[in-house]
């Protein structure tokens, strides 16, 4: 897989980051499965409480991370 989840608020970032662009976590984890992209301001986005555009995992190490 060519992303890890932050396991802070799911974003999918590449491998070799570091730090989160979302929030700036810097825990990340290999055990995430689902995708969702946000790409706009939609009311998905909006439901699931998301200001930011980005590529998230639904499930982080076994926890959800849409409730």
């Amino acid at each position: 897989m060519p992303y890890k989840a932050c396991k802070n608020c799911g974003a999918l970032v590449p491998r070799d980051s570091n730090v989160c662009p979302v929030c700036g976590g810097t825990t990340f984890v290999d055990d995430w499965d689902g995708v969702v992209v946000v790409l706009d301001n939609s009311e998905l986005a909006a439901r699931l409480k998301f200001a930011k555009k980005g590529m998230f995992a639904l499930k982080v190490s076994g926890s959800y991370v849409f409730k």
